[in-house]
C-alpha cells in the first residue's frame, strides 16, 4: 500500500503579494512610531520645561549647544543614492538584465554600509550623554532609530545583492520590488530626522 502526496506549491506572485502586504503593515507600524517621535521632539522643544530642552552651564556640566545637522543631511544623501541605485537594479530586472540588477544591488548594498558607518561615527562622537537634557535625548532617539533603519537596510542589500549575483531573480523579481518599499522608507525616515533636527 502506497501513500501518494501532492507538494503544493504557490504561484510566486501569490507570495509576493502577501510578502509585500506583511511588508506594509510592518512599515505602518514603523511609520507611526517615526512621527510620534517628530511630534514628541517639537513638543518638548516648545514646551521647554525648566529650560531643560539646551540647558544652561552649571558647575557640574557645561552648556548644551545643539550639534550641527549636517551629518543628517550626509546621511540622507547617501541613503538617496542607495535607493537610486536600488531602482536601477530594479529596473534591470524588470527589463531580465541582470548584470544591471547586479550592479545596482551592489552598489545599493555599499551606500548603505557607507551610511551606517557615518551614522555610527556620529553618535559615538557626539559631545553629551542622555542625561543632558530634552534636546540631547530627542538627537540619540533620532539617530539611534536610524542606525536601526540602516542596520536592516544592510541586512536587507546585502541579501537582496546576494540573490542578485544566484541568479534567483532570473524568473521573478518580487522580492526586489519589496525591497524598493524598504528602500524608499529609509530615505523618508532619514529625512524626518534630518530635518527634526534641523529645528533645534
Amino acid at each position: 500500500m502506497s501513500v501518494e502526496t501532492h507538494a503544493h506549491h504557490e504561484h510566486p506572485d501569490v507570495v509576493g503579494s502577501r510578502n509585500r502586504l506583511g511588508v506594509i503593515l510592518l512599515l505602518v507600524a514603523d511609520i507611526a512610531f517615526a512621527l510620534s517621535m517628530v511630534f514628541v521632539y517639537f513638543y518638548l522643544r516648545g514646551q521647554n520645561v525648566n529650560n531643560m530642552w539646551l540647558p544652561a552651564a552649571t558647575e557640574e556640566h557645561a552648556v548644551v549647544t545643539p550639534l550641527s545637522a549636517s551629518p543628517g543631511w550626509t546621511v540622507t544623501a547617501i541613503v538617496t543614492f542607495g535607493l537610486l541605485a536600488h531602482f536601477y537594479g530594479l529596473k534591470g530586472a524588470r527589463s531580465k538584465n541582470q548584470t544591471q540588477l547586479k550592479l545596482g544591488s551592489l552598489v545599493a548594498f555599499v551606500a548603505s554600509v557607507v551610511a551606517i558607518v557615518y551614522q555610527f561615527n556620529t553618535i559615538a562622537t557626539a559631545p553629551f550623554t542622555f542625561s543632558d537634557g530634552a534636546y540631547v535625548s530627542c538627537f540619540y532617539m533620532f539617530a539611534i532609530l536610524n542606525f536601526v533603519h540602516l542596520a536592516l537596510t544592510v541586512f536587507i542589500s546585502l541579501g537582496n545583492w546576494n540573490r542578485a549575483r544566484l541568479g534567483i531573480y532570473v524568473s521573478d523579481h518580487w522580492h526586489v520590488d519589496i525591497v524598493r518599499v524598504w528602500w524608499v522608507w529609509m530615505v523618508v525616515s532619514s529625512l524626518l530626522g534630518a530635518f527634526a533636527l534641523s529645528n533645534p
